[in-house]
């Protein structure tokens, strides 16, 4: 295994070896069998833990040597605090703290790569740029400006020198993941290759700022039916993968409560709010803001809502927002074993006990039976469910993974705003809403359609090779007699694919009678009325063709 790519791969990996050093994990570099190279690179593994960090649990002592050796480790325990399922609490709260500790680096230092992005000096662009920054990160760093048209902008560059810096600890920690699992079975199940992949592909993404751009494009689209939430509009043409120009918004930071209230802006409301525009995102849009921090949001005039950094977010298709409304579904109405069977569609084909995993779920969801959704826990039962799925060692899939944590991260940011914030209590007319979709009328219609059309391509699907096409038959029977038995065999079974044809097509117009579909006469469908009658023609026809088939038999 080729662990060490170059020289700068060895002294970074001997830095990050001292790192572990110091906080006290040096048996995870023996067990990682990183021994034997570090002390031949002159880092003897004798060494105890600092005598600073005795009163630091493993978690904590772990949080501070990621901060410790830079960026790229603080960007992955960021990524670990979504794995709600892999982690204990203890550890998810450590992750969570994970700050970037980058120093702001001098704007001059920065023109080169803005100017490049450009394609032209920087004052044939911008009239003005604040030299002191409004944030700094890991990876950019974003200041105030003034376009030349008199657009109040902010741009955010990436750093010089930060993608060879990352990519080379991306190197490392594949080669790292790829030691743990050969090398420790304790480790193997945090499933240390997947997580690093995963992480590698996230941050791979982030450094390229045109990605974070279409991520914020398609929010500001697919939430603009809100009239206040403000999603900061990207000038496309200004930006590029290392350089990101955008709308500046006029606001006041969330966790500033004091501002808030003295501007009289309505917390209550603005959290309801920021609930609303969460749950549209994630169950009926299915892309949504991963990471909704308080400093990710601005609070606007008019009790408004800016949202912020777009580099994280979450995608979930159809089929997984269906296994969510089937799985709130299942815990309400206490169908453990409905509930077992999505978690263990969730489990990538990993091996269980099913009959303990539904006995597990029924303790979870007795917790729960009979209660409204607007009176459900969800922080609670997101940690019910999550403390399941570890105990059963169970992978959630990462974008659920995503999911639970972006929740978990805005119930704590409604009730900074409002100590009685209740994020499912908001979520239950939306919830409402897709419930009604799934058993609606239309949707019934929609799958009796798909159901129909399967029937009639299997109908038309060729049938199967049959020792009868090469003209014998064993024991003295006539081929010939075979051969007008399966014909009559076959256009039974087209009359009984007719009769379910017949049957579906029954259904569908008794509910479009039922749903009024328009156009209606009366008070009637005229739809659901046109497809009973046909209905009832063709009932008649097949009863014919039966009874003139059965005189034949006679």
């Amino acid at each position: 295994m080729n662990l060490l790519h170059t020289g700068q791969d060895l002294r970074r990996l001997n830095e990050l070896a001292a790192i572990l050093l110091k906080y006290g994990f040096a048996d995870m570099l023996r067990r990682l069998g990183l021994a034997p190279m570090i002390e031949h690179a002159g880092r003897l593994l004798r060494s105890g833990l600092d005598p600073r960090f005795l009163h630091m649990g493993s978690a904590e002592r772990l949080r501070h040597a990621m901060e410790e050796m830079g960026p790229t480790f603080v960007k992955l325990g960021q990524v670990l605090a979504t794995r709600v399922d892999l982690f204990s609490p203890e550890w998810i709260e450590q992750f969570e703290r994970l700050q970037d500790r980058a120093r702001p680096v001098s704007f001059a230092s920065l023109t080169a790569t803005v100017e490049a992005a450009l394609g032209r000096p920087l004052d044939q662009v911008f009239a003005s740029v604040d030299e002191h920054p409004l944030g700094v990160a890991s990876i950019g760093q974003v200041h105030a400006a003034v376009t030349r048209s008199g657009d109040r902008v902010v741009i955010k560059v990436r750093k010089p020198g930060i993608e060879a810096k990352i990519q080379s600890d991306l190197r490392l920690l594949d080669q790292l993941a790829k030691l743990a699992s050969d090398n420790s079975q304790e480790l193997r199940r945090y499933r240390p290759v997947e997580l690093v992949r995963e992480f590698h592909r996230s941050l791979t993404r982030e450094l390229d700022f045109t990605i974070e751009a279409r991520n914020a494009e398609r929010i500001r689209q697919s939430v603009k039916s809100l009239r206040w939430v403000m999603i900061p509009k990207v000038h496309t043409r200004l930006s590029s993968a290392t350089l990101q120009v955008q709308q500046r918004l006029n606001g006041t930071p969330a966790r500033d409560l004091a501002r808030l209230d003295a501007l009289g802006v309505d917390r209550p409301l603005v959290a309801r709010r920021g609930a609303m525009v969460a749950w549209k995102m994630a169950l009926e849009d299915g892309f949504f803001h991963a990471d909704p921090h308080p400093g990710n949001v601005l609070i606007l005039s008019n009790n408004r809502i800016g949202l912020l950094d777009f580099g994280m977010v979450g995608k979930l298709t159809d089929g997984r927002r269906e296994q969510i409304v089937q799985l709130v579904r299942a815990i309400i109405t206490r169908e453990s074993e409905h509930a077992a069977a999505v978690l263990t569609g969730w489990s990538d084909g990993q091996p269980l006990n099913f009959d303990q995993l539904v006995a597990d779920v029924e303790d979870v969801v007795s917790r729960y039976y009979g209660l409204p959704l607007a009176e459900l826990d969800l922080p609670a039962l997101l940690g019910d469910i999550t403390a399941l799925i570890r105990n059963h060692g169970l992978i959630l899939p990462s974008d659920i993974a995503l999911l639970i944590k972006a929740l978990i991260t805005l119930e704590g940011f409604g009730r900074l705003l409002n100590p009685r914030f209740d994020l499912i209590r908001e979520a239950e007319p939306l919830m409402h809403r897709l419930l009604r979709q799934r058993y609606g009328p239309k949707r019934l219609v929609r799958s009796l359609g798909l159901r129909a059309l399967d029937v009639v391509d299997r109908l038309y699907a060729p049938p199967p090779p049959s020792p009868l096409a090469s003209g014998r038959a064993d024991g003295g029977v006539d081929p010939r007699h075979l051969e007008r038995l399966v014909s009559r065999l076959e256009r039974g079974q087209y009359r009984q694919i007719q009769t379910l044809l017949v049957c579906a097509s029954m259904i569908t117009g008794a509910l479009m009678l039922a749903g009024r579909v328009p156009p209606t006469i009366w008070d009637l469908s005229v739809p659901g009325v046109l497809v009973l009658l046909a209905c009832g023609l063709w009932s008649t026809w097949l009863l014919w063709i039966a009874r003139r088939h059965l005189r034949e038999w006679e």
